[in-house]
């Protein structure tokens, strides 16, 4: 399987040799390609490698600064300061919004990054894809041997309650369905770039949902259906051909509910009887993000504050049953999240980078780009920012990282920024 990766250390190659400090290359690629498994291994693990990573980039940046040339709006990036430093300031916890902001800036650094190796070395991004889907296909496989056995390859075994729910190789943590989802058109690249006439990525994916679904993460699951009916239609331009993919998700999603034990009793679990979606603990997560917006409007309560602010006094008269837990680490919807840390300043900013990779999507020309990078950096922007569904912190380290690999594949295959090396 490593084989498919080709992570051999003597076939980097590095063709620049304008550029200085050519040695501290192959560690960032390294670093990059650890950033993925690492995020197996634990938080700490993966902060570690980010850490490293951008320190090491920095080094090599600031060393090469004359022939790295980024086009960037200094105007717009002194905006986004000021407006995450008076944040800080005004945060209802200071220590751990910077705590927050510092892990933003790791994120950012990491981004740059990737964008500028990929763009040095194009085969680098080729051989990430080709590490995300041995790591798509090792992590898939021991779900199932979970799913049927009881434990996985590590021995780790399933959770006895939540109807039954799989960690895979997370050990207690029930987000492997989540992970999957979010590597699953990544990795799904790797056949679009080597089998562009054939529909693999179609019957890769299908198969891949199928073990997302024997995870039963609900909006792991959802999302990742809803992102391939969106992604069928575009690939597929024969319009029987979409019918009949669009029939078999479908069918897939009919036999999925019907014979995985207690899947539909999982999936209907939202739903109560005389309660409506705002009386669940999910609504009365967004109701007290909406009342902790309107009690600091402008600029929010403060990075990663939520927890702080759901227990005062001004957040128990919310309109939901479940008024008695709505507290959390966060919101679970990431719009939610930063409106109430961020306020309308920080949500304008978000919205804003949205519109512009969009439009940058939307400008690609056809003659320019291959399909597959439309398709691909469609189906991301609606899988990861689709705005009607439950979600991680966007903050957290974790699940922050997977937000920054999805914009790097976009922007890589968007050439978002204007980038040269002289």
């Amino acid at each position: 399987m490593f084989r498919l990766a080709n992570l051999n250390y003597k076939k980097i190659y590095f063709n620049n040799k304008s550029l200085q400090l050519v040695t501290l290359f192959p560690c960032l690629i390294l670093l990059l390609y650890f950033s993925i498994i690492s995020t197996i291994l634990g938080t700490f693990v993966l902060n570690l490698t980010l850490t490293t990573f951008d320190v090491i980039f920095l080094i090599f940046f600031f060393k090469n600064k004359k022939k790295i040339q980024f086009d960037i709006n200094y105007k717009l990036f002194l905006i986004v300061l000021i407006i995450f430093l008076s944040n800080i300031i005004l945060s209802e916890n200071i220590l751990y919004s910077l705590k927050t902001f510092f892990n933003l800036i790791k994120n950012f650094v990491f981004l740059i990054g990737c964008y500028v190796i990929f763009k040095i070395d194009k085969k680098v991004f080729i051989k990430f894809i080709n590490l995300i889907l041995i790591i798509f296909i090792f992590v898939a496989c021991d779900v199932i041997f979970q799913y049927f056995t009881g434990k996985d390859f590590f021995g780790f075994e399933k959770s006895p309650g939540s109807y039954g729910r799989l960690s895979g190789p997370f050990r207690d943590e029930l987000i492997v369905g989540s992970f999957l989802s979010k590597i699953i058109f990544i990795a799904a690249l790797f056949f679009l770039i080597n089998f562009k006439k054939k529909n693999y990525d179609i019957f890769f994916i299908l198969a891949g949902s199928i073990v997302i679904f024997l995870t039963k993460e609900r909006s792991a699951t959802i999302m990742t259906f809803l992102t391939m009916f969106l992604y069928v239609f575009l690939r597929v331009k024969n319009l029987k051909l979409k019918i009949l993919y669009i029939v078999m998700i479908s069918s897939i999603i009919f036999a999925s509910l019907m014979f995985i034990p207690n899947s539909s009793k999982r999936f209907n679990v939202t739903y109560y009887e005389n309660y409506t979606f705002l009386d669940t603990q999910w609504g009365a997560h967004f109701l007290t993000s909406l009342e902790i917006f309107k009690k600091n409007p402008l600029l929010g309560s403060g990075l990663r504050t939520f927890r702080y602010e759901c227990n005062k006094k001004y957040t128990e008269n919310i309109p939901s049953k479940s008024a008695y837990s709505r507290c959390a680490t966060h919101p679970h919807n990431f719009y939610f999240e930063i409106l109430s840390d961020l306020g309308v300043s920080g949500f304008i900013l978000f919205l804003f980078l949205l519109l512009k990779i969009l439009i940058k999507i939307l400008s690609i020309p056809r003659k320019t780009f291959h399909n597959e990078n439309i398709i691909i950096s469609v189906s991301l922007l609606f899988l990861f920012f689709w705005p009607i569904k439950t979600s991680g912190s966007i903050f957290s380290s974790w699940n922050s990282y997977f937000y920054i690999l999805a914009l790097i594949v976009i922007f890589y295959q968007t050439n978002f920024f204007n980038y040269k090396i002289k």
